[in-house]
């Protein structure tokens, strides 16, 4: 009896688990968009795919970059010294959604970072 009850206290536990969605790097050109989870890049069946956020300091200032690179090859970068944008760039973790938008002149516009327990740490 015993043995019964906790086969179906595990079974249980496997059947409540979390969702989890990752996304692979996904680059619109004409949107001048990208977006991706750190996990999904990470975890990419290729190996082109990059999700990248960095903050860059000097002593005159700091600015801060996102680059992309989907599974085909196509590459894409923003750059920012607004501080709002820094923020969120700040705020990236291993764990993140990451989205940018850039403009004409390849300044960033947006950048979104939402973080949930749906979108797992890179393994």
């Amino acid at each position: 009896m015993r043995i019964v009850a906790l086969g179906v206290l595990l079974l249980s536990g496997l059947a409540t688990a979390g969702s989890k969605i990752d996304y692979n790097v996904d680059i619109s050109i004409s949107s001048r968009a990208a977006s991706a989870t750190m996990g999904g890049a990470r975890n990419s069946p290729d190996s082109n795919q990059i999700l990248s956020c960095q903050i860059d300091a000097t002593v005159s200032g700091i600015s801060g970059s996102c680059y992309a690179v989907n599974a085909q090859g196509v590459s894409v970068e923003c750059r920012t010294t607004n501080q709002y944008l820094l923020e969120a760039i700040k705020s990236i973790n291993d764990s993140s959604l990451v989205a940018f938008v850039w403009n004409e002149s390849g300044a960033c516009t947006q950048i979104i970072v939402r973080h949930g327990s749906m979108h797992g740490p890179k393994l």
